[in-house]
């Protein structure tokens, strides 16, 4: 588009005798001027040759009658609205000259400083009543303005405006930050209700919790009132309110049945003593010596039979365990599920024709799995920047959103969820890290086995085809649970026992380790290390640009229907391989 557009296009003196005039185009009027300033304008035609063998005029003058189109974006002017905020406008315009004398006599040469300025001041005037959120009825309003040709004193006819209005850049800004607030204030309001909901719940449970446990005792301390209580019973009873007792209370019963026999025996001793007193001076008869003895037994509360008074040593240690063995039981293996393992599927297939998505084109699960144990601290600024650049780049390949959906997981002593399964657009907010205990791989891959199988379920009851989910995990430690982990590892990614085994591109850099990597790689190629001696902080950087370049390519080989990943090496990094 030129920044001008000229009007008096030729300025000749008038051609006298049989010279004839220069051709005149059918979109150009000509003009002719006398010496005093009059002008003469032959509406359809030049002048005749007897016309200028005669004429006092000497200067022509060729004036562009044709239509133009013109769009331009008011920038410099912006409308103020009936709310203090200004619209930006980018209009169409079209004009015409109408009067050819009065933009000689004008002296116009350019006719956009005269439409843009008369512009201005219509579109001020028309969007003066509507506020900054009625972009559309200020439209309106202008369209209705400009409905017929409207004829300028400077001989211009505006025959055609087309606007289109937006806030200027401070307005965005405003009403951005007032949609976050608002949106913030509406899901804090959300979030205080379901605590109160929660604690009301927690509460409630708690005191039903509380009455249950006290009628029970209640019902006990009625049972158990018309019988006596031995010390076995006792034990036992604690013990099954208190079962991490059990050695203590196994210990005190011990001593307290070992005094009891001591006790026994002390008072069998004493006894016999007493009768043979007694029965060597004639007082008790050899037929009155057991009664004696049961009934001094049970005056003592001791067992009154024969054996009371043997001596001791002559009773074992006979009583049954306080408790019954617990028998041993090994977990029951859950059911393996039922039918053939999902097929492989072409996650989109557009119309050619439209490029619309239907519910069952599908979708790629993805999960990255950051380490965020103390050894990454030193890393953590770093793996947030990069986080951010990922999602800058998905936000800005809005096209793939429908075919990835994003997980983010950080990984310590235990798992967090930074974000749970979504697409990517430009409302999704950037998730933090936060550094904190040692690196549990364990931890992270059973979260990861926990959270797939809830998430494509989630997925497939939208109607969607959905892809064997992807893991893509960046680790800055070893492990601290080194020979434990594996055995979940092997569950999570084993699709003879695990039907959404995902693949997992693993990559190492700081204290991982290149066997770490490469064990955690479930193919040989998806396992990278950073180089020796390689800065950390710019292998982290090209690991996220490359991660970011990988998820855009791959989402559009699934919207074009032929799904291809390849991830390719990022700069400072080479194939891990065990040592």
């Amino acid at each position: 588009m030129t920044n001008s557009v000229p009007l008096i296009l030729q300025q000749t003196p008038v051609q006298r005798g049989f010279r004839p005039e220069p051709a005149r185009n059918p979109s150009v009027a000509a003009v002719y001027a006398t010496g005093t300033g009059e002008l003469v304008y032959y509406a359809s035609r030049s002048m005749t040759l007897g016309e200028r063998f005669f004429t006092k005029c000497r200067t022509r003058y060729d004036v562009d009658i044709s239509d133009h189109r013109r769009t331009a974006e008011l920038a410099s002017t912006p409308l103020r609205t009936r709310d203090g905020h200004f619209f930006i406008a980018k209009v169409s315009v079209g004009f015409r000259v109408h009067d050819p004398c009065e933009v000689v006599r004008r002296g116009i040469r350019d006719a956009l400083p005269v439409v843009y300025t008369y512009l201005s001041r219509a579109l001020e005037g028309a969007v003066s009543g509507y506020d900054v959120g009625d972009p559309s009825g200020a439209e309106r309003a202008i369209r209705a303005l400009f409905a017929n040709p409207v004829p300028l004193p400077d001989g211009i006819t505006v025959f055609e405006v087309a606007p289109l209005l937006r806030p200027d850049d401070a307005t965005a800004e405003y009403f951005r930050k007032r949609r976050d607030t608002l949106r913030a204030l509406d899901t804090g309001a959300d979030e205080y209700a379901l605590r109160v909901q929660e604690e009301r719940q927690r509460n409630e449970l708690a005191a039903m919790t509380q009455a249950s446990r006290l009628h029970a005792l209640e019902k006990e301390r009625v049972a158990l009132g018309g019988r006596g209580v031995t010390a076995a019973d006792m034990a036992r009873e604690h013990l099954m309110r208190h079962p991490e007792d059990t050695e203590k209370v196994t210990r005190m019963l011990l001593e307290h049945e070992q005094a009891m026999l001591q006790a026994q025996d002390v008072h069998s001793q004493r006894t016999t003593e007493f009768i043979k007193f007694m029965m060597d001076n004639g007082v008790v008869q050899p037929g009155q010596f057991q009664p004696f003895v049961e009934g001094a037994a049970r005056a003592y509360g001791l067992p009154g039979s024969a054996g009371a008074i043997a001596g001791p040593g002559a009773s074992s240690w006979n009583q049954p365990p306080v408790l019954p063995a617990l028998g041993s039981s090994s977990p029951a293996t859950p059911p393996a599920q039922a039918g053939p393992p999902p097929r492989e599927h072409v996650v989109l297939e557009q119309d050619p024709a439209t490029k619309v998505w239907a519910p069952s084109d599908g979708v790629q699960p993805v999960y990255l799995l950051v380490d965020e144990s103390t050894e990454a601290a030193a890393h953590l600024d770093d793996l947030g920047t990069g986080l951010r650049r990922l999602f800058d780049g998905l936000r800005q390949a809005a096209d793939i959103a429908p075919a990835i959906r994003l997980s983010v997981l950080g990984y310590a002593d235990q798992v967090a969820a930074r974000m749970s399964m979504a697409p990517v657009d430009a409302a999704t907010s950037v998730p933090w890290l936060t550094s904190r205990g040692v690196a549990s791989y364990a931890n992270a891959f059973e979260t990861l086995y926990g959270r797939i199988a809830p998430d494509v379920s989630t997925l497939k009851a939208q109607g969607l085809t959905v892809r064997r989910p992807l893991v893509f995990l960046l680790a800055a430690a070893p492990a601290a649970d080194e020979g434990v982990w594996q055995t979940p590892y092997a569950r999570l990614t084993d699709p003879g026992t695990h039907p959404y085994a995902p693949n997992i591109v693993a990559c190492g850099v700081g204290g991982a380790s290149a066997g770490l990597i490469a064990a955690i790689a479930t193919k040989p190629e998806f396992g990278y290390v950073a180089d020796a001696g390689a800065d950390v902080r710019a292998a982290i950087g090209d690991y996220w640009d490359a991660l970011t370049r990988c998820l855009v390519t791959y989402g559009r080989t699934l919207l074009a229907g032929a799904p291809d990943l390849e991830f390719e090496l990022p700069p400072h990094f080479h194939v891990a391989t065990a040592s």
